[in-house]
């Protein structure tokens, strides 16, 4: 096992490029996770459980991407892919790292965080919240506060850990972010994510040294746009019991893939016994952005942790 295989879940062959994706650990053969095109149906011949884009039953994952691409995900170990006529297969590659990741990760008995994330010595600290939110923004953005880029809209946790390491996390996806979120921050833009998309692939000022680490804090970004609070233009509204269960996830994928009890006994787990969940409620003024920024870098624990 090399080094940089021992700060990932699974090692991952494929025939499209990913080399955008810091998480992943790449082999040309005798890898964990194999990611191939080839023939997808449009339906599975059993459906257990489906959401608008998505099919489940015996333990098959069908994604429907709406780009025009479907993967079939199967055995924790397989994501085969096909694109639309018209759509540049390449494109898949794009599309990968989000509900597709997840059923694969899911598949494998990690849990997957829907959170960009930033880490200071081994300590992770990360963002949830709809698509929109400001997750990968604010997490370029505290790097002017000491806090390294850690991963971009998914982070995996490991359940096993959850007893005796703390809830070791990884980071899987290469940063992305609107032209708007670039402006904010230091971030240097590159090219669209593919073409005709608005998101372009970002380098962060500071990126984290490793892709594995201990998470500490969640924090579920809200949407409230109102008054400050006193002299203060943000505030952190600490989660417990099922409010923090329900704020680090609420998947109908995860309950299809995993089931209820042993979905809950995770979350339960991860956020009584190791991490600590809060509702962090800012502004979305792009004005107070900064100030929003450095009242959670001064809210986040400092002390360090051992390597996960």
């Amino acid at each position: 096992m090399t080094g940089r295989e021992a700060e990932v879940p699974f090692t991952v062959c494929a025939d499209i490029g990913l080399a955008r994706q810091p998480g992943v650990a790449l082999r040309a053969h005798g890898a964990d996770v194999a990611v191939r095109r080839g023939a997808v149906p449009r339906a599975l011949p059993r459906v257990e459980n489906k959401g608008p884009a998505w099919e489940h039953g015996d333990g098959l994952m069908l994604i429907r991407h709406p780009g025009g691409v479907r993967f079939l995900i199967s055995g924790g170990d397989t994501i085969r892919y096909e694109a639309a006529p018209g759509v540049p297969a390449e494109d898949a590659g794009a599309f990968l790292f989000g509900s597709v990741w997840a059923a694969l990760a899911l598949q494998r008995g990690l849990l997957p965080l829907h959170a960009s994330a930033v880490s200071r010595a081994g300590a992770v600290h990360a963002f949830s919240g709809n698509s929109g939110a400001g997750k990968s923004t604010l997490a370029v953005a505290l790097g002017a506060h000491g806090l390294a880029f850690f991963t971009d809209d998914l982070l995996l946790l490991d359940p096993a850990s959850f007893g005796t390491k703390g809830a070791r996390c990884y980071g899987s996806a290469g940063l992305r972010l609107y032209p708007r979120g670039g402006a904010l921050t230091d971030a240097a833009l590159g090219e669209p994510v593919r073409d005709g998309a608005l998101k372009r692939w970002a380098d962060p000022p500071q990126r984290a040294p490793r892709t594995a680490g201990s998470l500490r804090t969640l924090h579920v970004l809200s949407d409230w746009d109102g008054r400050p609070w006193g002299d203060r233009c943000c505030s952190i509204e600490p989660l417990a019991g099922r409010r923090a269960v329900f704020a680090l996830y609420r998947s109908r994928q995860a309950l299809a893939i995993v089931g209820r009890r042993r979905l809950f006994d995770w979350l339960l787990a991860a956020s009584t016994r190791h991490v600590q969940v809060s509702m962090f409620h800012r502004p979305r003024s792009e004005q107070r952005f900064a100030r929003g920024v450095a009242e959670l870098a001064s809210a986040l624990p400092t002390a360090t942790v051992g390597a996960a």
